[in-house]
């Protein structure tokens, strides 16, 4: 499923995933699974010129923000950067070694990581937590990350388009 969307269903409740989209960069059987939130933009930017994240982040795709890519490892950071070659459509950069300057497709900062032990991941998808769909090439650096959820599913057609309208709080609709 590497290079796949997972689309959280409506009915997630955990705040970390509740309308996210996860980008799928691993996943093997005996392995488990390891994403991106695509969708969350944080409020701030780096703010320390001397942070090694400030030109990464400053020349990212817009909105140019370190985004929560997960609840894992929320200490650590992770760049994607758009290549056509890869299954996923992104690789990573590091951010440390190399010259942010020489980084000429768009790129995106994540806080974290998605992450799932053995079987975890298939267990939620069959009991219907989550929509495995095809990411296309700009999901990862969509310049709308809060209406991607919505965008994702309306393209889908059919009853996933239809899900694309469902209310964040049934109760108030």
């Amino acid at each position: 499923m590497a290079g796949a969307l997972l689309v959280a269903a409506p009915a997630i409740e955990d705040p970390n995933f509740g309308r996210s989209v996860v980008l799928l960069l691993a996943h093997g059987t005996g392995e488990g699974a390891m994403g991106i939130i695509l969708n969350r933009p944080t409020d701030g930017v780096v703010g320390d010129p001397t942070s090694p994240l400030h030109p990464w982040v400053s020349a990212a795709a817009a909105p140019a923000v370190i985004f929560e890519g997960g609840p894992v490892e929320t200490t650590g950071f992770i760049c994607l950067a758009q290549d056509t070659t890869t299954v996923a459509g992104v690789s990573s950069v590091d951010i440390i070694d190399d010259d942010p300057a020489l980084c000429t497709v768009a790129h995106r900062v994540f806080r974290g990581y998605a992450g799932w032990a053995p079987g975890q991941l298939e267990a939620e998808i069959l009991v219907g937590g989550w929509f495995v769909v095809p990411a296309e090439t700009g999901d990862a650096f969509t310049n709308d990350p809060g209406g991607l959820w919505r965008t994702v599913l309306t393209r889908q057609g059919g009853e996933l388009a239809s899900i694309a309208g469902f209310p964040s709080d049934p109760n108030l609709n």
